[in-house]
């Protein structure tokens, strides 16, 4: 092994990410970003297509935006935090607003729209190493 060379991680190493954002042009570029920092993807529309993706393939954390048809990023969380099966997955929001402090209480980070690719990066990654359940949010 070279020293300095990151190797690609393991199967077992690889985290998978639910993106759920309602524009899908931001979607293709998140899921650009993800993929070229190892991670693996999946997609929702909305809160509500997220929950049943959930029923099937559990990730290992959330990126959500707060607005979004059916069933917003507020009403996701709430949902999330609730239920024993994903109260600890950790969660990090996207949003171009500023979201409510009661909020961002419960996500493990928020991200502010437009953002730069290693700022995201920043933000999924603390809160993968931080755990899941709410934590004091990271920006």
């Amino acid at each position: 092994m070279t020293v300095g060379v990151r190797q690609p991680p393991s199967a077992s190493e690889v985290k998978r990410v639910l993106i759920v954002e309602d524009d899908q042009s931001l979607r293709v570029v998140i899921r650009m970003v993800l993929e070229q920092a190892r991670y693996e993807v999946i997609e929702a529309r909305h809160g509500a297509a997220a929950l049943e993706l959930m029923e099937s393939e559990m990730p290992d954390l959330v990126l959500a935006d707060l607005r979004m048809p059916l069933m917003g990023g507020v009403e996701l969380i709430g949902r999330l935090r609730s239920s024993p099966r994903t109260a600890s997955v950790p969660i990090v929001l996207l949003s171009g607003l500023l979201p409510d402090p009661e909020v961002t209480k419960l996500a493990n980070a928020v991200v502010a729209k437009p953002f730069e690719p290693a700022d995201l990066l920043a933000a999924i990654s603390g809160s993968l190493v931080a755990g899941g359940g709410a934590q004091p949010p990271l920006r």
